[in-house]
């Protein structure tokens, strides 16, 4: 077996940044983690009411990201919910074959029963660039952080 270093050309990497506004809630400092080949996938997505706040994640070719689960801490919910007049949460996706952010999962306080969701079945072979976004809703103006966690591996592509 191989060491689970990667390097920069054969690491898939995902990269936030949120574009500095009034009343942000999150450092607007880049976040960015490296994922080599057989790595278990995480990554803290910070929720914002903008769909260019969305991280990119390159993904190299040979390599293959499997997205398996997105799930909120309960607390940051009890805490949102309480300071924000937000509905929830929806999570987006788009590649570099459709740019639209289409929604894969959303959570709202009033209808969902449960804080996770298992089971995504995303799989994206590079070489490819995708997005992911966690949005708020357009009013949203003040409240708490809220991260949209993601879970999944990295791994070797079939092609």
């Amino acid at each position: 077996q191989q060491p689970c270093h990667a390097t920069m050309s054969s690491a898939l990497t995902i990269r936030q940044q949120i574009a500095p506004r009034p009343g942000t809630l999150y450092s607007t400092d880049p976040r960015s983690l490296s994922f080599g080949q057989g790595s278990f996938f995480s990554f803290p997505l910070h929720s914002t009411a903008y769909e260019s706040d969305a991280a990119t994640i390159r993904i190299p070719a040979g390599i293959k990201l499997r997205i398996h689960t997105a799930c909120l801490d309960r607390k940051e919910v009890a805490e949102f919910v309480k300071a924000s007049s937000a509905h929830g949460v929806c999570l987006k996706f788009s590649s570099e074959e459709n740019g639209e952010m289409l929604a894969i999962w959303t959570y709202d306080k009033d209808r969902s029963g449960d804080v996770w969701q298992t089971g995504l079945g995303i799989e994206v072979e590079g070489p490819r660039i995708v997005r992911l976004a966690a949005i708020v809703d357009r009013g949203f103006k003040k409240g708490s952080a809220l991260d949209v966690n993601i879970f999944g591996s990295v791994g070797k592509g079939d092609f």
